[in-house]
């Protein structure tokens, strides 16, 4: 009986592409090819990509982390299956270099299963030539897209997806009554001198949520105060760029026009809130340099303090002061504002104590790297076993396998996992001597209470034995969590 092998199934939809099979279609094809083919492949190797186009390898999460996992030791799959090597990438300088470095490194082919090859450098080439044709029909199928689209612009017509305050009917924009009220709530506010961090934290607490059903941050009001599309128009950029997620918004290939839609602002409101924007933005401008040269020095406990409420870094918000990022960013309800100051001085406070009291709380050791890296490898192989035994019982109820050769499959996968099983077995960290912890960083502590020493140079040191430091506003408090 021939050994099955064991498989993974890349499935990408690309938003381009209208012709595409359905990812469940794809997944069906494949399987149905790999039951065929005497190839098992795991739910935990089916990756895919929906909606996300294949020029670029970057952008695509499913696959990278499809190329991460190949290049595991030992080697977790034998063959990738896709229903068209235009799946795999449409960009063919990035599709050679990927499956070199997959058959060279790991020892894996990728494998069509619509367009069989033939054995030899003939197959090889008929696959070069499928791949430059996908390839062409890719780039001239993005530039007819980009085309289309300009022109739908230049007629009025909106082409990005529908902004908060709006849906889509019959493919032209539509007010959507309650959440062009919550448009015109951010105007109102903003232009009565509220800041764009205040009115994110507004719409949080009064559980509004943005066009995707997430929380509102800083950056999607800034979006909803700079979009042009509430006063009628439409912003485009012909190379295909929606210019609304950029800070500035404008280059000098950007289209505005008048859009087919109603407006919910007045013109006035909308410049209103563009000078005010502007203005703000000069004010910062100002202190930039100072700001920069302040954040080049470092301080000691940069990236060290962590929120209570939410479990973000405190960092630097301006004159002296400490911050929870999310907070500032509107991703957390409870502000941590402290004088960096003041803050050093209670850390320095605590950490003395610790170290003559030995009360020390250390963080939970996890497994080395490379020990982590060896468990998870060998629960992959028990997976691989377990599923190529449900296999064998599968070809034996469907008559393909004999009793006998059922019962040998069956005792040597099962010997296999027993002895990946063996390998599993971890002994327990042994206990951190407290005194010898703190004998060994008691000349770290003198640094760190060294005014002279600059601030870098102490954040290095405090890092080398403090994993993280919380910080409780409500209790006035900090909690102090070393480095084993």
């Amino acid at each position: 009986m021939e050994q099955k092998k064991i498989g993974a199934a890349y499935i990408r939809v690309s938003t381009d592409d209208q012709l595409d099979y359905s990812p469940e279609s794809q997944i069906k094809l494949i399987q149905d090819y790999a039951k065929k083919n005497n190839i098992v492949i795991p739910k935990e190797f089916i990756f895919r990509d929906d909606g996300i186009s294949g020029r670029s390898a970057k952008k695509r999460p499913g696959f990278l982390r499809m190329i991460a996992t190949a290049k595991e030791e030992p080697r977790p799959f034998e063959v990738i299956l896709v229903w068209k090597f235009s799946r795999f990438a449409r960009n063919q300088e990035e599709s050679v270099v990927y499956k070199s470095l997959l058959k060279k490194e790991a020892g894996i082919d990728v494998v069509s299963i619509s367009e069989p090859l033939i054995e030899g450098p003939f197959g090889g080439l008929i696959e070069r030539i499928i791949e430059w044709f996908d390839a062409f029909y890719s780039v001239n199928l993005g530039t007819e897209v980009r085309r289309g689209m300009t022109e739908r612009v230049r007629q009025g017509g909106a082409v990005s997806t529908a902004p908060i305050g709006y849906t889509y009917k019959d493919r032209k924009l539509v007010v959507e009554p309650q959440e062009a009220e919550v448009v015109r709530m951010i105007y109102r506010d903003f232009l009565s001198g509220s800041a764009i961090m205040a009115i994110t934290k507004k719409l949080n607490s009064l559980g509004i949520r943005t066009k995707r059903g997430g929380t509102w941050e800083n950056r999607t009001v800034r979006y909803v105060l700079t979009n042009p599309v509430y006063i009628g128009k439409v912003r485009w950029s012909p190379e295909g760029t929606n210019d609304y997620h950029k800070t500035d918004g404008w280059n000098d290939k950007t289209m505005l026009v008048d859009g087919a839609h109603e407006a919910i602002l007045s013109e006035e409101d909308f410049e209103a809130a563009q000078k005010l924007i502007q203005q703000k933005v000069e004010q910062t401008r100002g202190s930039a340099d100072l700001i920069a040269r302040r954040e080049e020095g470092g301080h000691m406990l940069q990236g060290i303090v962590k929120c209570s409420a939410c479990g973000g870094t405190l960092t630097r918000s301006g004159r002296g002061q400490m911050n929870c990022v999310r907070y500032l960013h509107g991703r957390c309800t409870e502000s941590h504002g402290i004088k960096e100051e003041t803050m050093e001085r209670i850390a320095l406070w605590a950490i003395h104590t610790h170290f003559e009291t030995l009360d020390f709380h250390f963080a939970k050791r996890e497994q080395s790297v490379q020990l982590k890296d060896e468990q998870e490898a060998v629960l992959r192989q028990i997976r691989r076993e377990q599923e190529i035994l449900a296999r064998c019982r599968e070809a034996y109820a469907a008559g393909i396998d004999t009793l006998e050769e059922y019962r040998e499959n069956k005792l040597a996968c099962k010997a296999r996992i027993e002895q990946l099983q063996k390998k599993l077995c971890v002994q327990a960290p042994e206990p951190v001597d407290k005194a010898a912890f703190a004998e060994k960083h008691r000349d770290a502590l003198r640094v760190l209470e060294d005014p002279q020493v600059p601030g870098a140079e102490k954040n290095k040191v405090i890092r080398s034995f403090v994993d993280h430091i919380t910080f409780f506003k409500d209790l006035k408090t900090i909690d102090v969590v070393y480095r084993a």
